[in-house]
């Protein structure tokens, strides 16, 4: 007796019939269409208008006209330069009546000094020195109702929100775009972990002094240059 050989493997080879299944799936589809056809042919016209009459009224009409009517809706909510003035006073408003009761030496209202609508979007203009003490990046306590206010009534407005920091050019250029940097990552926090807005509205730089406001040459325009600007960018608003 023949030891068998370990080393073969037995394959079963494909049934080489399998194709008659889906060529004979094929032909009865071939007939099945034929013989539409010659029932077709067998029918009066007034039997075929009855026919396609029924599935027009149940499928909608089988001919489409050559034209068609198309109507276009106005958006439900269009944004007009309306809307952003009546939200730029809204903020300068609230933003006016935070810092007078500071103390704080403000325009009257109605001025765009710390509300301006921009190319950029509506930017809100606030002072370092209201919001930091000299050389810090820390908010002050005292300025918390300011962030306060203004989170109010930007907290609902569907926008990208920037905060960016600007210096004057006393210092280092290097130091100075440092400096800008924290104090615009301080008020972000403060927006986000301080007042509960979603982190994912955010986005925070620091320009130093390379985008002043006003001379660099006297105090008060020194002053103007050191801020914080809070901008709603405009592709969200």
């Amino acid at each position: 007796m023949a030891r068998k050989d370990t080393d073969v493997t037995s394959v079963k080879l494909p049934d080489r019939l399998g194709w008659l299944v889906t060529f004979s799936d094929m032909v009865t589809l071939l007939l099945t269409f034929f013989v539409m056809i010659i029932a077709m042919s067998s029918m009066d016209s007034k039997a075929l208008k009855d026919a396609f009459g029924f599935f027009s009224s149940v499928a909608g009409p089988l001919e489409y006209p050559r034209e068609h009517q198309v109507r276009v809706t106005e958006p439900m909510v269009k944004l007009t330069q309306e809307v952003i003035e009546l939200k730029r006073q809204e903020l300068t408003r609230t933003l006016v009546l935070a810092m007078r009761q500071l103390g704080q030496d403000v325009p009257a209202e109605g001025e765009e000094a710390e509300v301006q609508v921009t190319g950029r979007g509506l930017s809100i203009r606030v002072s370092g020195d209201v919001l930091f003490q000299e050389g810090s990046f820390r908010v002050r306590k005292e300025a918390e109702p300011v962030l306060r206010a203004i989170a109010g009534t930007i907290r609902d407005v569907d926008a990208t929100i920037a905060v960016e920091g600007h210096t004057d050019n006393q210092g280092s250029r290097r130091a100075n775009w440092y400096l800008s940097l924290q104090r615009a990552t301080s008020v972000a926090d403060f927006f986000v972990y301080g007042l509960g807005m979603g982190m994912e509205r955010f986005c925070v730089a620091g320009y130093g002094q390379k985008r002043p406001v006003a001379t660099n040459d006297t105090a008060t325009g020194r002053e103007k240059n050191r801020r914080v600007e809070i901008i709603l960018l405009k592709d969200r608003i």
